[in-house]
């Protein structure tokens, strides 16, 4: 399998070649673990957006364009928002996956709020990593979309990591989208379990 390094500059080869402006931002597990969260991944997520997409009704147009300029060796397939149930944002997403199987899937989130192409035109250069990484607020907001429980286990971490300025901006996005009262439900400490003798039935 080839290191997430490799990835890394495949879809900076990706960028170079597409024949228009691209933003793109790297988001999900791996940008969580960069921002100190222990977890594993078995795919690389990015952000993407493109002057393409402004003018278009959905992401065919970039899609294509994608395609022209994969290398050989990858295919691609896109899914479009209104296909995918548990996604109530509705957005396109594009897998990439090597036909050899020795570099690990790539996703491409296609943009598609404001806050979205924020979070990609905010995202922060890391030492010795070649795309920039989302802030932790914007991970988080696009964490609390999601319904996995890694997702809600890297929130949880993520805003553990932050400093007050970026707990206040996540708490400021979690409104904007409506999971504010997630991420404090999230953030609450667990019930406690009942102490003392609990009366069963005995067989």
């Amino acid at each position: 399998m080839k290191s997430i390094e490799d990835t890394l500059k495949i879809i900076q080869d990706i960028i170079k070649k597409f024949p228009a402006d691209i933003d793109i931002a790297l988001i999900g597990g791996y940008a969580a673990v960069l921002h100190g969260v222990e977890r594993t991944t078995l795919d690389i997520d990015f952000c993407v957006y493109s002057s393409v997409l402004s003018s278009a009704k959905d992401s065919t147009d970039f899609y294509s364009l994608l395609l022209r300029t994969l290398p050989e060796r990858f295919e691609a397939r896109m899914i479009k928002g209104s296909e995918i149930q548990d996604d109530p944002f509705k957005h396109d997403v594009i897998f990439i996956e090597d036909k050899m199987g020795e570099f690990m899937r790539i996703d491409f989130l296609v943009a598609k709020y404001k806050w979205e192409l924020d979070a990609i035109r905010t995202a922060i250069n890391m030492e010795g990593i070649p795309l920039n990484v989302v802030t932790k607020p914007y991970l988080t907001a696009l964490k609390l979309r999601s319904t996995g429980y890694k997702d809600s286990s890297d929130v949880v971490t993520l805003v553990s990591l932050m400093t007050g300025d970026e707990k206040e901006k996540t708490f400021e996005l979690a409104k904007l989208i409506g999971r504010d009262k997630k991420l404090s439900k999230l953030l609450s400490p667990p019930e406690e379990e009942p102490t003392g003798d609990i009366k069963e039935e005995l067989i």
